[in-house]
This record gives structure tokens, C-alpha cells and sequence, in this order.
């Protein structure tokens, strides 16, 4: 089969899968050595219990976004993303995040970077309700190299939360016949950039407006991550309780498939994805299937709840400024399939393919 734009571009999806396999091989056994994962690996965090306290740990980075932040010189969003990119897999096992670390390695310490890149942090800690307690630096300029000259970096955070008693969300309770709610992306959000920046920037330059989009690339391309944590905190004062949470970042919807029930999903409605993602599929001729593996495509976040707190979820998701949809239902099937009927795409694994 010929490889998808995502594969010539640089990011092999299926050889990155081999690759983790082998890392897997080699550190499961740590499990033995100190608080084993309540969760199996593949969960979006991990959970670990210390005496009566469940903890969850997850680590991200914001990806290769920072090349559009080198281009375009501007730093003060990405720590957003950072912060986001990690709070966001906590909401996914039921946990309230607590606290942050970040490592930032630079080619060269330039303190107005720094200051935009912790003003960003600082903005995203405030939006998800963290705080960032330490923190490594390191300059590394023989091992980095970036899109402008003096301006390479990469930016890793880790978060801490907890997770109630009881509380923990791994999918085991979700059932046939539960509704799939879908939550607004902000954009892009951190995923498929290495895609976006071959297609886009090969046409256009990055500080060029662009009517489709009613803003430059550069302002479009640098949109922050949209935080979950109030809209999930706003869920729990309601007494609502999700069955199961994803986010949705690389492989799309095809987050779905991370339950641990033994259910499909039906996806019978998609709201219509922002401008960008549009002009990514049609200037770079990119196949719908494709589209849908690589990127949110305007949901960020999904839920999993009983049919019969549907109205109220959405009722609580609007109230607090973000756009949700009934997008789908759960049917019993052990291959957990993915169907996306608008589009005629089906996913049973890491792609989706028409069918």
C-alpha cells in the first residue's frame, strides 16, 4: 500500500509502533521494582496507589510546533500547549491535575525566549489549575537544530494528579448503547504539524494572511491547546460522571478504540472541522482517511456517559463556552471499530480506511 502523506513526510506511524514495542519489551519488568500501574500500558496516564492515594503521571511535549514557533520568533503560546498536552491525558483517568515539571533544552539561552516560553507556562498552569513546581534546563546546541538559526528548542512537561477513590476512568464501565459526546478542539492543537508544515508552508509564507483562515498561518498554526480541566470540573460538580474520556491528538477518534470495554463506536454525526483543516486536506491533496488518522478535526476532547445524561452533559459543556455534540453511540464489538458513517470510514486499528 502506498504511504499515506503523514509516512513521506517524515513520521512512520507504524514503524514508530515497532520501535515502542521493543522499549516496552525491555522496562515492563520495572513494574517489579517500586508501585506497579493500576492501568495496563496504552492508557492515556498512568495511575500508581500510594497507601489510600491514587496518583496519576503522564509526560508530553509539544511536538515539532516549536519549528513554527522558531519561524515565526514567537514563543509565549507553545507552554500553553505544553501544559495542556499533559492536563489533558489526567482528565482521560479521572484525575484533578495537581502539579507540573517542564525540561527545556536550547541551542542558545536567550532570556526573551525564556521569558515568553514561562509566560506561556505560567498562563497555561493558571487556565488548568496547576502549579509548576521545578524543572530542568540544558544547552545542548550540538544536538539540536531547528528552523532558524539560534532558535532551536524543545519544551517536555510532566504532570501529577490524583485520583479520588473510586473515581478512576479506564472505560470498563462503558456499555452498548452509551452515548459519545464530542468536545471543540482550539485548531490543530499539538498533533500533525510535521503533515501541516510540509503542505503549508510550502505554499505560503508563514507570516502571509490568509483570507480562508482570516489571519496570518503563523497565528493560525501557534492557536494553544484548549485545556479541559473546567470543563471536566464543571462535569463533577454537576454529579456527572464520564464512563470513559479521550483525547483526542495523534490517530484522531481512533482514540475511542483506548476503553477497556469491549465496545464499537458508531460516530453517526461530525460537526464541521475549523478552516485550517480544510486547507491542509485540499493544498496538500491529502486523502479524508488520512485526515482523519493525523488530526482532532475540530474535537479535542470526547466522552463516553449513559444515554440518559446526555442533555445534561451538553447543557454543562455549553455553559462553560465550549461547543459539544452527540456525536455517536457504543455498540457491542470485541474489535472495538470505529465507524465514521458521514464520511464512510471505518478504523480497526492505527488507520482509518473507507469502508
Amino acid at each position: 500500500m502506498k504511504p499515506g502523506r503523514y509516512a513521506r513526510s517524515g513520521v512512520d506511524t507504524s514503524e514508530a509502533d515497532r520501535a515502542l514495542a521493543r522499549l516496552l519489551l525491555e522496562i515492563s519488568p520495572t513494574q517489579a521494582f517500586g508501585a506497579p500501574s493500576e492501568l495496563g500500558v496504552g492508557h492515556f496516564a498512568a495511575v500508581i496507589r500510594v497507601g489510600p492515594i491514587q496518583l496519576a503521571l503522564t509526560t508530553d511535549g509539544v511536538g515539532t510546533k516549536l519549528l513554527v514557533a522558531q519561524l515565526a520568533n514567537r514563543f509565549d503560546t507553545v507552554g500553553i500547549d505544553c501544559v495542556g498536552m499533559n492536563v489533558n491525558d489526567l482528565l482521560c483517568v479521572g484525575a484533578t491535575p495537581l502539579a507540573m515539571l517542564d525540561y527545556i533544552a536550547v541551542e542558545s539561552a536567550d532570556p526573551d525566549v525564556f521569558c515568553q516560553l514561562g509566560r506561556g507556562l505560567a498562563e497555561g498552569a493558571k487556565l488548568a489549575g496547576v502549579s509548576i513546581v521545578g524543572g530542568e534546563t540544558a544547552q545542548i546546541p550540538e544536538m539540536l537544530r531547528g528552523a532558524a538559526a539560534g532558535r532551536a528548542l524543545d519544551i517536555v512537561g510532566m504532570a501529577l494528579g490524583v485520583v479520588p477513590e473510586g473515581e478512576l476512568v479506564d472505560g470498563s464501565a462503558v456499555q452498548p448503547g452509551d452515548a459519545v459526546i464530542g468536545i471543540a478542539s482550539n485548531g490543530l492543537h499539538s498533533n500533525g504539524y510535521t503533515l501541516a508544515r510540509q503542505v503549508l508552508l510550502g505554499r505560503f509564507r508563514i507570516d502571509e494572511f490568509i483570507p480562508e483562515l482570516n489571519k496570518t498561518l503563523a497565528e493560525e498554526l501557534l492557536r494553544p491547546v484548549q485545556i479541559y480541566v473546567p470543563q471536566l470540573r464543571a462535569l463533577r460538580e454537576a454529579g456527572i460522571r464520564p464512563r470513559a474520556i479521550a483525547h483526542i491528538t495523534g490517530d484522531g477518534l481512533l482514540n475511542l478504540r483506548r476503553v477497556e470495554a469491549a465496545v464499537g463506536f458508531e460516530i453517526t454525526e461530525l460537526p464541521e472541522p475549523q478552516p485550517i483543516f480544510g486547507l491542509i486536506e485540499r493544498v496538500g491533496s491529502v486523502q479524508r482517511a488520512e485526515m482523519r488518522t493525523v488530526f482532532n478535526m475540530g474535537i479535542g476532547l470526547t466522552l463516553v456517559v449513559a444515554e440518559v445524561e446526555v442533555e445534561k452533559t451538553l447543557l454543562t459543556l455549553q455553559g462553560t463556552g465550549l461547543e459539544a455534540w452527540r456525536i455517536g453511540h457504543t455498540v457491542a464489538d470485541p474489535e472495538r471499530t470505529v465507524r465514521l458513517h458521514p464520511e464512510n470510514l471505518a478504523g480497526h486499528s492505527k488507520h482509518f480506511i473507507p469502508g
